[in-house]
């Protein structure tokens, strides 16, 4: 079965973007590192993604996924270039998707979307990239999600920059 993964990059204190959305605060690679995200692209062949982190990925240039499935999640958007507009339910989304062949699915951002599918159970891993900096307030990693939700860690690694990611499983409780 296709696992679904948020891979996402934060804030020491948990934010995703400013409360703008802007992400100027993002250690960048000195040199080419990649922090093993060729790797992670090579694993999956879908891109879900919310109406803004969508906006954000647009406004950074030419769009980088344009060689997966993409999917954005949207009320107000009336037709993407580079992706299939979704309306329906999660729990519809994420069982259609789950049947079809393929890869595993990447679910980049934002945090109420990431919410929505942690809320529906649909998550199977998060990887983490924290970033060395407290930005005090701005877009949470996860929305409010109204339960717990456990998480096991698969793996950590520091890398020269400050960054440090953590690779976690979503403990799934029966039902899901």
């Amino acid at each position: 079965m296709r696992k679904i993964i948020y891979f996402v990059t934060a804030s020491l204190d948990g934010y995703i973007a400013r409360p703008d959305g802007a992400i100027d605060w993002l250690v960048q690679a000195e040199g080419y590192e990649d922090f093993g995200f060729s790797q992670f692209l090579q694993s999956i062949d879908t891109v879900v993604q919310g109406r803004h982190t969508y906006e954000q990925v647009l406004s950074l240039g030419p769009y980088p996924y344009a060689e997966k499935q993409n999917f954005v999640f949207s009320r107000k958007l009336m037709q993407c270039q580079h992706a299939q507009i979704v309306r329906q339910p999660v729990s519809e989304f994420i069982r259609w998707v789950r049947s079809q062949p393929g890869k595993d699915v990447w679910l980049v951002g934002g945090g109420q979307l990431a919410a929505s599918f942690l809320h529906a159970g649909a998550i199977d891993e998060v990887k983490v990239f924290t970033q060395p900096i407290l930005l005090g307030h701005g877009i949470p990693l996860v929305a409010h999600i109204g339960r717990d939700t456990r998480l096991k860690v698969k793996n950590s690694q520091q890398f020269q920059q400050g960054l440090v990611q953590i690779d976690y499983e979503v403990v799934k409780k029966n039902g899901w």
